[in-house]
């Protein structure tokens, strides 16, 4: 969990959600977990800014944790953690790896 937190483990794939709604954004999270699991990659980097724009605070960061959790690509989440403050409005998600 360290290492995903320092962003030691290199994203495969990044996803920005900047300027997206929250349907729009969890229809795009949704889109590049299929596409990020069928390639096999290991880890996804999800730019999702600190929500100081918003006026009811970090809508798009407050709800990434339910859709990772959502079927049918919730079991293929090992574990994801917020940045450091170098990617202080980003979550680095950590696929499981896929059986041959």
């Amino acid at each position: 969990m360290r290492d995903l937190r320092r962003g030691a483990i290199e994203p495969d794939l990044e996803l920005d959600l900047h300027g997206l709604t929250r349907a729009a954004a969890r229809s795009a999270l949704r889109e590049t977990l299929r596409d990020a699991i069928a390639e096999g990659a290991r880890c996804l980097l999800v730019v999702h800014g600190r929500g100081h724009r918003s006026e009811s605070g970090p809508v798009l960061r407050d709800a990434l944790p339910a859709w990772l959790a959502e079927d049918p690509h919730g079991a293929a989440v090992l574990a994801f953690a917020a940045g450091e403050a170098q990617r202080g409005g980003a979550t680095y998600v950590l696929l499981r790896r896929s059986r041959p």
